[in-house]
């Protein structure tokens, strides 16, 4: 119900409040518009910057499958901003891709990154054990409690909702809580 530009204020402070909990110091925001995102050059090329700047061994991104396994369809926001990270990746490490950042924002190409993660694909093929941070992952959902008001969900419980997320994989793993990824090789390197 806030307007958008009240919204991403409240939204960046528990967004960087939610991070804490977890142990991240350091945020980034794109600041592009929700619910329009679109998968092209724009979002490749910002998203691009961020793997060049932070030089990292493995990105996460959010499923970009149409489904979340057929059930529900997946939102267009995480469909793009998911194709356009993985392509951003390989971007990232081609000289010749987004030259302006290298002459001009001094950043240097980095392909360092040896896999993409997309985390609850349908077609995951990995799973990581977080049961013993998931008490962590509890609070730093909510953390985020506008949204959650936001919803309108009446009578929603982060734990209920993240312990539902986490349990099926989590059994498969032969632990309590874990988390399912779609693993990409980038099969290249540095």
């Amino acid at each position: 119900g806030m307007h958008p530009d009240q919204c991403r204020e409240v939204r960046e402070l528990e967004q960087i409040e939610s991070a804490a909990i977890v142990g991240v110091s350091e945020v980034d925001f794109l600041r592009l518009s929700d619910g329009v995102l679109e998968y092209g050059v724009g979002l490749r090329r910002a998203i691009a910057a961020v793997v060049r700047r932070h030089r990292p061994d493995i990105v996460i991104t959010n499923n970009f499958r149409d489904t979340w396994g057929g059930a529900n369809l997946n939102q267009a926001d995480h469909i793009a901003t998911g194709k356009a990270t993985l392509d951003a990746v390989r971007d990232a490490g081609n000289r010749w891709v987004f030259r302006e950042q290298i002459e001009a924002a001094d950043l240097e190409p980095w392909g360092g990154v040896r896999e993409v993660w997309a985390t609850a694909s349908p077609d995951s093929n990995q799973a990581v054990d977080v049961t013993e941070t998931f008490d962590a992952g509890v609070a730093s959902l909510r953390a985020h409690q506008a949204y959650i008001d936001g919803l309108g969900w009446a009578d929603f419980d982060p734990a209920e909702f993240l312990e539902g997320l986490t349990r099926g994989a989590g059994s498969r793993l032969g632990v309590t809580h874990a988390v399912s990824f779609e693993v990409f090789p980038m099969g290249w390197g540095s």
